[in-house]
């Protein structure tokens, strides 16, 4: 009768989970560290659990013209479910912070093949891309509390899509196809797609120290955007906020690319980890290729008080060319009391520090230019507008230069687990910003903490 009983309860709320998911569909957790909530039967080989987390933030933002919002805000607060049956493994958890539901990840894995060679696996659903070291990393086992900008403003975060995996000790292959757009709500036409994958070589990986190489690759098609005089105009947004979540804004990392239609990221990356340290950093470089239809456009304007009377002219005086982006970050680390870092084979990454008495001392370099500027040409901060060849002209004033901005970020840190439910993080950060249009910020302070409570 108990077990009749926990069976119908199991049903339940993984039923409850999936029409959840099923209404709502950029770190990733693979299952429920410490959960309180746990059911396992051995003979039929299925384990539930079911746990949370909390995130609680505090602030305080120096800068010199523009302010920024210092204060307390819950950053994080998920509900988190997972089913293992044999080799099928199902997961899922939704964030209910800042008053608003929204879906995280929700996939099932299917390890088709296990032996001390390696372990091959396909998993499908909606999911991390396997683009980045820094964005697959969960925000509970990183060791900052914002991942670096540069991953966060040019490699892709979750989508729809399936995946297939292979790893032992010595390789890393995760790659898979995704959809660009996950609702399919595009105004017309195939919704678009991206291929991606990482790849890691570990030359060394054994009790005492790991070192990996690798690198990653993503090919996006975009087919999503809005109708710009009876022309479909794909347009696609990068941005990250100052490596802070308490105020989130991403107005001083923005780069607006018109017209984006296709997308290459390539990121080459390292990791090395030891007992006590561990050092990684990631280079990641982001071209946008554009494609539109200019017969379209020409004859749209054709008739107006400024119209152009060929189509070679109206090309010459509306030019388009493909943008490009860069970012890079390195961060180190250092165990002053604790068990010890550790390295997982599964998903190539680096542990967190989450056993009782961990304590570390962190710090972070991070480099984002956004920024896609024609040499010579001018900004007017009037217009907001830029001026190609430094002439400032009523017509034509078309410039095929981005001002996303670049900045520079410091990072140091304090990391202590009081227990293997609670950890507690500080940090201070001096960023130094470049954007034409924000030319009186330059120089950002912050100090910022975080409670982190998982269960």
């Amino acid at each position: 009768m108990q077990t009749g009983m926990k069976k119908y309860i199991l049903f339940l709320v993984v039923l409850f989970a999936l029409v959840l998911s099923s209404k709502m569909v950029k770190a990733q957790v693979e299952d429920v560290a410490n959960p309180l909530l746990q059911y396992i039967n051995k003979d039929k080989g299925i384990r539930f659990t079911a746990g949370a987390r909390l995130f609680a933030d505090v602030a305080y933002y120096h800068s010199e013209y523009t302010p920024m919002k210092s204060g307390a805000a819950i950053t994080d607060a998920r509900v988190r479910t997972s089913l293992t049956y044999g080799p099928l493994y199902f997961y899922a958890d939704f964030d209910f912070s800042k008053g608003t539901f929204k879906q995280k990840n929700i996939f099932v894995r299917y390890n088709f093949h296990e032996s001390v060679y390696g372990i091959h696996s396909v998993k499908a659903g909606y999911f991390n891309e396997p683009s980045s070291m820094s964005l697959n990393a969960s925000l509970y086992n990183y060791h900052f509390i914002s991942r670096a900008a540069p991953a966060m403003a040019l490699s892709a975060g979750r989508g729809l899509g399936i995946t297939y995996k292979y790893y032992d000790a010595t390789f890393f292959a995760d790659q898979g196809l995704f959809a660009e757009n996950k609702y399919n709500d595009q105004i017309s036409g195939f919704q678009g797609v991206s291929l991606s994958g990482r790849w890691l070589y570990k030359p060394l990986n054994n009790e005492f120290i790991t070192l990996h190489v690798g690198a990653s690759f993503r090919y996006g098609r975009i087919n999503t955007g809005e109708v710009v005089n009876n022309v479909f105009k794909t347009n696609m947004e990068l941005e990250s906020n100052m490596q802070t979540y308490v105020d989130g804004t991403t107005e001083f990392l923005n780069a607006r690319v018109p017209w984006a239609k296709n997308t290459i990221t390539v990121g080459p990356e390292v990791l090395v980890v030891t007992s006590n340290m561990f050092l990684r950093g990631e280079y990641i470089y982001k071209r946008l290729y554009k494609k539109r239809n200019d017969e379209a456009l020409f004859e749209n304007q054709l008739g107006g008080v400024w119209s152009w009377t060929t189509l070679a002219s109206w090309q010459a005086g509306n030019p388009i060319r493909s943008s490009k982006f860069q970012g890079a970050y390195v961060e180190m680390g250092y165990l002053l009391c604790g068990e010890g870092y550790g390295y997982d084979d599964e998903y190539g990454l680096l542990r967190g520090s989450n056993e009782r008495g961990d304590l570390e001392i962190v710090a972070r370099y991070s480099y984002t230019d956004l920024n896609d500027i024609n040499k010579g040409d001018f900004f007017l901060i009037g217009k907001q507008v830029f001026y190609p060849g430094g002439v400032v002209a009523d017509y034509p004033a078309v410039s095929t230069s981005i001002g996303g901005g670049r900045v520079h970020a410091a990072t140091i840190g304090v990391n202590y687990t009081l227990n293997q439910y609670v950890k507690v993080m500080g940090e201070y950060q001096y960023s130094n910003l470049k954007n034409v249009y924000f030319p009186l910020d330059k120089n950002f302070h912050q100090l910022q903490m975080r409670l982190m409570v998982s269960f």
